[in-house]
């Protein structure tokens, strides 16, 4: 059953045979995508946040916490972004822009998008 979500207490889907492995690696459905070191940070924020959205500067935050002097634009998040829809596209998953305020990690059936 799954569980029912603190801000709008509709119940949260699912993301299912999802298997994350900490090298960046992730497989559904027979289908694999490997990550880099950032790609990977933002997808694991993303996802832990999952329903809720998470800011730019939230995901930057996650992203540089470790380096705190070498922090580039914010821009580089939009980069990353781009770069993990397309990997993680043919796994069923998506990312969705909340226009002004951010990103939302969205899975999707197991029967939609990753059997096109």
């Amino acid at each position: 059953m799954s569980e029912t979500c603190p801000c709008c207490r509709q119940p949260i889907p699912e993301i299912v045979d999802l298997t994350v492995d900490q090298s960046g690696i992730l497989v559904r459905n027979g289908r694999f995508a490997a990550l880099t070191r950032q790609e990977f940070s933002v997808f694991e924020d993303l996802r832990t946040a999952f329903p809720r959205m998470r800011s730019q500067e939230q995901l930057l935050t996650a992203l540089y916490w470790d380096r705190p002097n070498e922090v580039p634009e914010l821009k580089i998040i939009d980069v990353f972004v781009c770069k993990l829809r397309k990997k993680i596209k043919p796994l069923g998953l998506q990312i969705q822009t909340v226009w002004g305020q951010g990103y939302r990690f969205v899975p999707v059936a197991t029967t939609g998008a990753a059997n096109e």
